[in-house]
């Protein structure tokens, strides 16, 4: 874990950038969102709870161990959905590193042309962001949180089939992905997980139990998330829980963004037509199969 975190301070830092000329890249044209409900919510709070061997060791020097809370933060989200009142399932959507773009609105429109009500969530702008690669500031860990306040807030309301959720995202936001399906934070909320989750080339960190159907789509040339780290993760957990992986040997970090090409800092940020057709599908069976 320590030479894995390592790795990716290094990777994270030398990568800021080409993450900065992403970015810029990225939101070149405002998204819009014009069919889109702009909605204001909190993210989840949490509670870090000593476990029971701290409390021990503290009772035994006299002393108590302190509750850490980390609080909520008013987050924006954009909602969008197919015409109906009708509940359907849902989709709490997660934006990469270079923040909201029209990445973001290109795949929310395609999942509610598939029928889905879709949430994407902006964790940076309201924390005085407009993107972030430093891994620093807003962590996959916060945006989590995130994702679970937009779960909660979907599941009141009327349209949404609150037993139907599934959560999605791109680069930092896959990673936040990966930290959202962890059975600890699920369990510690006193949430229900997430129906199915899909995360594009995202960082594979250390794999602990997760409880939710997973697909992650990685490019076989990423040297910026390498996909080898996820053939690791997925091999280390595919045996006990539902987790597939699809790595497409000839694509690069946001292999599904359109017309993007960016090679900087050593790093190459490139579209690719095949593998985005295909991961599309691949999304589309999965959700289908698993919402």
């Amino acid at each position: 874990m320590m030479i894995m975190n390592s790795v990716f301070r290094i990777v994270i830092t030398a990568s800021l950038s080409v993450a900065i000329l992403f970015a810029e890249n990225a939101s070149s044209s405002d998204p819009k969102f014009v069919d889109a409900e702009v909605v204001e919510f909190d993210s989840v709070s949490y509670t870090y709870k000593p476990s029971p061997f701290k409390v021990k060791q503290a009772k035994k020097l006299g002393k108590t161990v302190e509750v850490k809370i980390e609080p909520s933060v008013s987050i924006t989200g954009y909602l969008a959905r197919p015409q109906g009142v009708e509940p359907r399932p849902a989709i709490v959507l997660l934006h990469g590193c270079a923040g909201i773009s029209e990445f973001a609105e290109m795949w929310s429109d395609r999942l509610v042309s598939w029928g889905y009500i879709v949430f994407t969530v902006d964790s940076f702008t309201p924390r005085g962001h407009d993107y972030l690669c430093d891994g620093e500031k807003v962590t996959s860990w916060n945006r989590a949180l995130d994702a679970y306040g937009a779960k909660r807030l979907l599941s009141t309301r009327s349209f949404v089939d609150s037993a139907r959720i599934a959560v999605m995202g791109m680069s930092h936001g896959g990673m936040t992905v990966l930290e959202a399906i962890k059975l600890s934070i699920s369990e510690g909320l006193a949430m229900e997980p997430f129906q199915a989750a899909i995360a594009f080339y995202p960082w594979c960190k250390e794999p602990k139990p997760i409880n939710t159907p997973t697909l992650i789509l990685a490019g076989g040339k990423d040297d910026w998330f390498p996909a080898e780290f996820c053939v690791q993760y997925v091999n280390r957990l595919k045996s006990h829980h539902d987790i597939t992986l699809k790595v497409f040997a000839d694509a690069y970090h946001g292999f599904d963004l359109t017309g993007l090409d960016i090679v900087e800092g050593g790093y190459t940020v490139r579209y690719n037509a095949e593998a985005a057709a295909e991961a599309s599908k691949l999304s589309r069976e999965f959700l289908e199969e698993k919402l």
